[in-house]
């Protein structure tokens, strides 16, 4: 085992014996790696520390090397992490760990009382340190920038910390005399601080040296006023006016006894489940050591989110490492606040001050406290802050104290704060909760129903501890009748209510704290009842320029009622409900619909322009005639549309939101634009669950509403999607429906878009004459319309029927057409299916290396474009073409492919028909089980998708692997 020591001299040891370590740049990049353990060091950290901001051409392969060199002696506690290097060091293994751990015991037993055995520890503790810390250490570079420095004074003000509360240990056992040389020798190294010139003047004074006393208080002043121009502090003055008038107290008080330690944390929650790691990492943080300034640690967090909770469960862990007290107050930030002046009056008094001491001002007792909580371990805990002014009294100046700080927004003005924002429960944490409320065997018996509760309280710790109380009280309701009456959003926050606990009071108080253009946007983005929306939705919904609404929804933010989405922002199920309370009560009738127009205006403005700038694919027609809402500028557009699919992938959950939400409000226009324009990436991208939903709900409302021009569109949309599943029967009968429409409202373009994927439709199920009849109408209507899109398209359907029924020479021509319009049209989605067919034509012909160019080209246009079908399939076709030119393994690495992009996209024809290929393919280069298993799987599918054709060959093929098998076996 490898041990370190940095309390003096840098030391290595290493079973037992030094390790040397020569090289001074090797020393300098151990020592920034210790006093870093257990966190990444970064590469540009390392180079500051050994070149400050020149390092040579030749710095990072230095360090590297330094590094290799390291781990020669190390072993593998080196790391490589990203961007850098972590050094792994067990607990015991590094002498300052050991020495904060040997305080931390010291400072338990004097909480105990027992003063002589911390005593002992203490000392223990202090003889680890060898010297100053890393004293032979020097980095060449920028000690400063490599948090070298820092670590240092951190360091040595444990040391002393360490030290001083040993001296308040001896005072306990009265052994002031036996103190008086080291605290000499203190206040000589220590000349400016205060608390340790106090002990000294303590100890004299008990000591019957009043006279010397008095001088080290005579000479304190002095270094005070000639090093830094001040007067001293409040407690030495106070200490040297009370030995001046001879005050009986200080001989009738033990020595350095503290005072009685404060101890007004609430009682610790006995069911708090579900946050210890962030409980432990609060732990940290509040008891890490620093140099000049107490830890301050902020959370925040929505409502109901069980920071008091945490907190006080925070405060009662980490009491032992403040033994001078734990003070607590809760600053009402959500109702009437504290006045900051009154808490510090309390909290003297806590401390011991004298009522009739403590002064009127707040300035004052701010003074009078940090000065009173100096050289003290303190636990300060401000719960459910209102914010930065109401805090920053309050907040001691002592290094040894903490202040844990609680408030809904985040307090982001707090000096030196480090900020924790604490989210809900996970689904696990939140039955944990209720498993512990109601007892296993009652969560066990229930779980599922108990998931759903969970659920639909939005796992808001809160609401769970609400539903728990309900359910304890009444252990002959089953955990479902809880779970189906929070099932209406309407009523769950008259659900979750009980004795002085309510879900709806603490979000009223959030609510009542914002302005009223905040409250108003609350509102409005409870009427639209959407989960989560874009960062440009309160634009939308209040009809304001971007950056003034952002602004507004910003400040929900910092309130903790909306949350920062990946997309945009989330609103929490019981958030939403609460607004949309509000907005049912405070709103005019008509303001929560025309907003949610506003809002499906905007997205139908960017799904507009993302579909124009993405070429080929499914193409939707007319544009629909709902009202579209913009107040992005051109160039903002080709910023946020810089990548159409990749806006498109981003946005899906919002755009599918939205179009359910229009539909379900009867704005039947908006919902089948909407609909019909996604159905371009849907197809693209496979979403082809979404496809069904959006275009289904939309056409829901285009027949609730008599909507004919919206059913016709929905219909023919549809009617494609079931083309991609091979669903033939339920693709036909919504084409015909989608046909009688546009005949009916003489829509001659929904026709040709129509009459095309019938031609597919009748093509697939073989049915030629009846494909070649609605293609050939369709290339007459594109022909009529001038539309050369749908010329290509309806050419490429024209020579995938003569294909099928064996006409090649007039599928090559129609193909070669199709083809030469998409790449004039750059419809590089048309482009690449086209060169697929066209492939397959041409490697029937003998013309092979056409056939491969076409089927590469057709795979790269595809896998640009992140059409994942077509990609399968153009791999599926160069195994093939592989397969019959006798380059076996080039086809089971395409086929391979080709197997796992077919059912990634759930294409279960394509899969099988990839996988009798790769059993071929298996076969011809000899390997036997690996063609049975793959031939296996394509006889499964096959029975699934009723395809005979496919299961006649791969039966053949599973034959001659059995034939061959028999024939190896005799032959052995």
């Amino acid at each position: 085992m490898v041990s370190y020591r940095i309390l003096g001299p840098l030391e290595v040891i290493r079973a037992g014996q030094p390790v040397p370590l020569r090289s001074p740049k090797q020393r300098a990049v151990l020592a920034v790696l210790l006093v870093h353990a257990g966190r990444v060091v970064s590469l540009d950290l390392l180079l500051a520390a050994l070149w400050g901001d020149a390092p040579p051409d030749t710095a990072v392969g230095q360090v590297q090397t330094l590094i290799w060199r390291l781990r020669g002696v190390l072993g593998d506690a080196i790391a490589t992490r990203p961007g850098g290097y972590r050094l792994v060091v067990a607990p015991d293994a590094l002498d300052a760990t050991v020495f904060a751990a040997t305080t931390a015991e010291a400072a338990e037993l004097v909480a105990a009382g027992r003063l002589a055995e911390a005593s002992r520890r203490y000392g223990d503790a202090l003889a680890a340190w060898r010297g100053p810390v890393l004293a032979d250490v020097r980095l060449p570079g920028d000690p400063g920038v490599a948090g070298f420095h820092a670590a240092v004074a951190e360091l040595t003000e444990q040391r002393l910390a360490a030290e001083r509360d040993r001296i308040d240990v001896e005072f306990g056992l009265g052994r002031h005399a036996e103190l008086i040389p080291r605290l000499h020798r203190m206040v000589r190294d220590e000349p400016l601080r205060e608390e340790l010139r106090e002990r000294l003047m303590r100890a004299l004074h008990r000591a019957g040296r009043r006279a010397e006393a008095l001088e080290v208080y005579r000479q304190g002043r002095a270094a005070g006023v000639a090093e830094l121009g001040l007067e001293p502090g409040p407690a030495l003055q106070a200490l040297h006016g009370r030995i001046l008038a001879g005050d009986p107290l200080l001989d009738d008080t033990p020595d350095g006894a503290p005072a009685p330690a404060a101890a007004q944390l609430p009682m610790d929650a006995p069911d708090f489940v579900g946050r210890d790691a962030v409980a432990a990492d609060l732990v940290a943080r509040l008891t890490a050591a620093t140099a000049t300034a107490p830890r301050v640690v902020a959370v925040s967090g929505v409502a109901g989110g069980g920071k008091t909770t945490l907190a006080v469960h925070v405060g009662h862990l980490v009491r032992a490492s403040f033994p001078h007290g734990q003070l607590f107050v809760d600053l009402r930030g959500g109702g009437e606040p504290l006045d900051p002046g009154a808490v510090l009056g309390r909290f003297l008094q806590a401390l011991g001050e004298d009522p009739r001491a403590v002064p009127a001002g707040t300035d004052e007792r701010a003074a009078l406290f940090r000065a009173r909580t100096a050289g003290r371990r303190l636990l300060v805990v401000l719960d459910n802050a209102a914010g930065e002014n109401q805090v920053r009294p309050l907040l001691p100046a002592e290094p040894g104290c903490a202040v844990l700080v609680t408030a809904r927004r985040r307090l982001t003005a707090l000096p030196g704060a480090v900020h924790v924002d604490l989210g809900v429960f996970t689904a696990e944490q939140a039955v944990d909760l209720l498993r512990h409320a109601l007892g296993p065997a009652r969560v066990t018996a229930e779980h599922a129903d108990c998931r759903r509760v969970a659920e639909r309280c939005g796992h808001l710790p809160l609401a769970i501890r609400i539903a728990a109380a309900r359910l304890a009280a009444r252990p002959h309701w089953p955990v479902r009748r809880l779970a189906d009456q929070l099932a209406d959003e309407r009523a769950r926050l008259d659900v979750l209510r009980t004795g002085d606990l309510a879900v709806r009071s603490s979000l009223a108080t959030s609510y009542q704290e914002l302005t009223g253009a905040e409250r108003r946007l609350l509102r409005l983005l409870g009427a639209v009842d959407l989960p989560r929306v874009p960062s440009w939705a309160a634009a939308a919904l209040l009809d304001l320029p971007l950056a003034a609404a952002e602004e507004l929804t910003e400040r929900l933010v910092e309130a903790r009622l909306v949350d920062v989405d990946p997309a945009g922002y989330r609103l929490h199920d019981l958030v939403r409900a609460y607004a949309g309370e509000r907005g049912a009560a405070e709103e005019p009738a008509g303001v929560g619909r025309a907003a949610l127009a506003r809002l499906v205006g905007g997205w139908l403005t960017l799904t507009d322009e993302a579909y124009r700038r993405t070429p080929g694919g499914f193409r939707r027609g007319p544009a629909g005639t709902a009202p579209r809402w913009s107040r992005w500028t051109a160039a903002e557009l080709d910023v946020v549309l810089a990548d159409p699919v990749s806006w498109f992938e981003a946005a899906r959950g919002p755009l599918t939101g939205a179009v359910r939400r229009a539909a379900s409000a009867g704005l039947d226009e908006a919902a089948w634009n909407l609909a019909n324009t996604l159905g371009r990436f849907f197809e693209l991208r496979e979403h082809l669950d979404d496809w069904d939903a959006t275009t289904g709900q939309a056409l829901a409302a285009c027949e609730a509403a008599g909507n004919e021009t919206g059913q016709a569109w929905l219909l023919r949309a549809r009617g494609e999607r079931y083309l991609d599943l091979d669903r033939l029967d339920d693709a036909r009968r919504c084409l015909d429906a989608a046909l009688t429409r546009f005949e009916r409202l003489g829509e001659r373009a929904g026709q040709a878009l129509t009459l095309r994927a019938a031609g597919t439709a009748h093509r697939l199920r073989r049915d030629d004459a009846a494909a070649m009849t609605a293609l050939g109408r369709a290339e007459a209507l594109t022909v009529e319309l001038g539309d050369p899109t749908g010329q290509a398209q309806v050419l490429f359907g024209l020579g995938a029927a003569h294909r099928v029924a064996g006409r090649t020479d007039a599928a090559e021509t129609a193909f070669r057409a199709a083809l030469a319009l998409f790449r004039q049209l750059d419809d590089r989605f048309g482009e690449a299916y086209t060169s697929t067919s066209l492939a397959l034509v041409l490697g029937r012909e003998g013309a092979e290396a056409d056939a491969g160019r076409l089927l590469r080209r057709a795979l790269a246009l595809c896998e640009e474009l992140g059409y994942r079908r077509g990609a399968a399939i153009s791999r599926g076709h160069l195994g093939d073409l592989h397969l019959r030119t006798g380059e076996y393994e080039r086809a089971v690495a395409e086929l391979t492919e080709a197997v796992a992009g077919s059912r990634e996209v759930g294409d279960g024809i394509g899969e099988l028909i990839a996988l009798r290929r790769l059993g071929a393919a298996h076969l011809a280069l000899g390997r036997l089980p690996a063609a049975r298993s793959a031939l296996r799987g394509c006889l499964a599918l096959c029975r699934v998708h009723g395809e005979e054709q496919e299961r006649e060959r791969a039966l053949r093929l599973l034959g001659e692997a059995r034939t061959r098998a028999a024939s190896e076996v005799r032959a052995s």
